[in-house]
């Protein structure tokens, strides 16, 4: 691999963060989500293996692997789970992931740490992720095939 599996990771959690910011933003100033959707949708591995999806503000629903679960969570209006209020359109003002450990094995990379949403009004979000991935094509791209989060235990 031309970059190394940490880089990529970064990479990764970098665009999925600026995606999130830019969902919130689109859908306060009433434009179109398409486009943004389809590039969220586009960091996880829908089209090579089966994702497994943990929201992080899921009770009833709480785990999901189909795309449209997905959309439910994170824009919140295609009603496919009753209980998501879209949690990308929120309009995070900053997305922070801080790793405790990134591992590789074969063609399997795992991330875990935190990560702090913070929105408008300054308030700050701290969430517990793991996120795995698979490397695809000339392993210098990877996808999210395993996202995980939970709010921190009190």
């Amino acid at each position: 691999m031309s970059k190394n599996y940490e880089e990529l990771v970064v990479f990764i959690q970098e665009k999925w963060a600026e995606i999130i910011i830019n969902i919130g933003k689109a859908y306060s100033e009433n434009k179109d989500l398409g486009n943004l959707v389809n590039e969220l949708i586009s960091l996880y591995a829908f089209d090579y293996c089966d994702v497994l999806f943990k929201p992080t503000l899921a009770k009833n629903e709480q785990f999901r692997s189909s795309k449209d679960e997905f959309i439910s969570y994170f824009i919140g209006e295609n009603n496919v789970c009753k209980e998501d209020k879209g949690f990308a359109i929120k309009k995070w003002k900053s997305i922070k992931f801080e790793s405790y450990k990134i591992s590789s094995y074969g063609d399997s990379i795992i991330s875990m740490g935190n990560y702090f949403f913070e929105d408008q009004e300054g308030s700050s979000l701290k969430v517990e992720y793991t996120f795995g991935f698979i490397k695809i094509n000339n392993e210098n791209e990877l996808k999210i095939n395993l996202h995980h989060s939970s709010l921190p235990y009190k």
